[in-house]
């Protein structure tokens, strides 16, 4: 995962277990432009935020834009932005859970996306989220080994559930997810100061809409 300045990413603690929840872009982009400061290719993800660095905003823009270009990548910079004026965009990405005392973390799996976050809330009715595949992400309910009942266990991948999982508390859920929804807001402001090419407040209305950011959980 891209390096991000510390930060509370939604984290909580439980005596000595902390969990973590973040939204993340995935960070293989190809689009480079002399104009638009990217960072450097990753295989990882980007944590979203209002604490991103001007590159990393970058390199989250140009990965959306060659998401949602579908192969183009010889169009110019305002052309390639702009096709995301004009589209439902969506985002690999999500959300990532990390239990920062085991190491143990839940990352989105694939072809699941950002645009999808909020469906996290279905843990509160006791339904299972799409996480995505290759992993198969596994979700389980039940009583906590250490925190009582009420606690989502989720493991990395549905075929190797032996190992440890993130033991996330269902009555703590919206104060993750509440927090998830604060850093969105803040990586909009981002958008609307750094995009390129005069799109900021346009590029950021449009992920407003299509990311279920602004409005309530």
């Amino acid at each position: 995962m891209l390096a991000e300045s510390p930060c509370r990413c939604g984290l909580v603690t439980h005596n000595v277990v902390v969990i973590e929840m973040s939204a993340v872009v995935a960070a293989h982009h190809l689009v480079r432009f002399p104009d638009w400061p990217t960072g450097p290719y990753s295989d990882g993800d980007v944590v979203l935020s209002g604490r991103m660095s001007r590159e990393d905003v970058g390199t989250v823009l140009a990965s959306i834009a060659e998401y949602n270009n579908e192969g183009q990548h010889e169009a110019d910079g305002p052309s390639t932005l702009g096709v995301l004026l004009d589209k439902d965009v969506i985002a690999s990405g999500g959300l990532l859970v990390r239990d920062t005392e085991t190491g143990v973390e839940i990352e989105p799996g694939c072809c699941v996306g950002l645009e999808t976050w909020r469906d996290w809330q279905y843990l509160l009715d006791g339904r299972t989220p799409w996480l995505g595949h290759d992993p198969w992400p596994e979700v389980r309910f039940g009583d906590g080994v250490q925190f009582g009942a009420g606690v989502a266990r989720l493991w990395p991948d549905s075929r190797d559930t032996g190992g440890p999982a993130c033991e996330v508390r269902i009555a703590e859920l919206p104060g993750h997810l509440a927090v998830v929804r604060q850093d969105l807001l803040g990586f909009l402001e981002l958008v609307r100061e750094w995009a390129p090419y005069g799109m900021g407040e346009r590029l950021a209305d449009v992920f407003d809409e299509h990311f279920h950011i602004s409005a309530p959980l």
